[in-house]
């Protein structure tokens, strides 16, 4: 149990370094990247990744990129300090991180705008993925990408889209595709590293963020995609704590609204304006950010501190990428606010 103290010790210690509401605060006071940039530079969250770089040197992509790089090796420095028969669960963060690259690829075929996959690579990364990134970083299309991941299991999940063109390619798709890929590995970790209670509750805080996830996302592709209920079907993801059934009503009511209100219940209604975009968004993270936290200051075992330090990990990146995208559109402080968790 020494060693298990000892990772929880190291997870808090790291964590002790994130942002702070009062970072926040002050964050959402700035205009303009340059000013951000300045703020997190002197930050001991960031001072790491940024101290190199001038300010004014900084654009939008640039800081995001770099954001997401010094999140993960945070994480990196939890890895690295394993020596458990567990550790392949601790990898999902690995895992995470790959997805994120491959949609973001996906992403610049789809915008025909080039992604520059090394430049927000987090550092040491490629020692532990088995992606060519130099390959896929050459790539323009589907078909060279499938061809660029051999010897990598997405050769396998992309292969059956490699025919598409760019202009045929549809996002959520694939989004919903490393969604499966994630659970999945995570509830085969859990069953295999973990026994009785322990294992119980590790499989509930997945669960949980499932229903949520599967309840919104059946809501975006009516409201914005107007999918077929067969294809919205197929696209989520399994969980016992929702039952098929259920699912199944919820997929055939017709009016994405209703779907709507119905998140809205389950939130106990805390509607927070007629922005029904920004509420789901909120509303998504304000579970995971009650998740995390509960898990970072109550659970005694590593697994449940380091599930929870990974979701206030990646809640940090996305409120400072709605910060930064909120100033670039000269969206006002209250409104940006409403999009961020902490």
């Amino acid at each position: 149990m020494y060693v298990g103290n000892a990772l929880i010790t190291k997870i808090k210690t790291i964590h002790a370094k994130d942002l702070k509401p009062e970072d926040y605060k002050e964050l959402l006071k700035k205009r303009n990247i340059s000013d951000v940039t300045a703020y997190l530079k002197k930050h001991p969250a960031y001072t790491e990744v940024l101290e190199s770089i001038p300010e004014y040197a900084v654009n939008r992509s640039r800081l995001e990129g770099l954001i997401r790089r010094q999140k993960f090796n945070h994480l990196m420095r939890v890895i690295k300090f394993l020596t458990m028969k567990d550790k392949s669960f601790y990898l999902l963060s690995l895992l995470h991180q790959e997805h994120e690259v491959l949609l973001a690829m996906i992403r610049s075929f789809i915008s025909h705008e080039v992604y520059d996959v090394i430049a927000d690579l987090p550092l040491y990364f490629d020692q532990y993925s088995k992606i060519n990134f130099e390959a896929i970083s050459k790539t323009n299309n589907l078909k060279e990408l499938v061809e660029a991941l051999k010897d990598t299991k997405y050769q396998k999940m992309l292969k059956p889209f490699e025919k598409l063109s760019n202009d045929d390619l549809k996002y959520y798709e694939f989004e919903s595709l490393f969604e499966a890929d994630y659970y999945k590995y995570a509830f085969d970790q859990i069953k295999t590293h973990y026994k009785g209670n322990l294992r119980s509750e590790l499989e509930h805080v997945f669960k949980s963020r499932i229903e949520m996830e599967n309840m919104i996302k059946v809501y975006r592709l009516k409201k914005f995609y107007k999918v077929s209920d067969d294809e919205i079907k197929m696209m989520l993801v399994p969980s016992n704590r929702i039952s098929e059934q259920k699912l199944d009503l919820i997929i055939k009511i017709k009016d994405p609204n209703d779907i709507f209100k119905k998140i809205i219940e389950l939130g106990q209604q805390q509607y927070i304006g007629d922005k029904d975009q920004i509420y789901l968004e909120y509303f998504g993270d304000h579970l995971r950010y009650h998740i995390a936290n509960k898990l970072m200051y109550y659970a005694s075992h590593p697994a449940k501190v380091f599930i929870g330090y990974m979701i206030l990990s990646e809640l940090e990146v996305t409120n400072l990428i709605h910060l930064i995208e909120g100033i670039r559109y000269q969206v006002p402080e209250s409104e940006i606010r409403t999009m961020m968790v902490f």
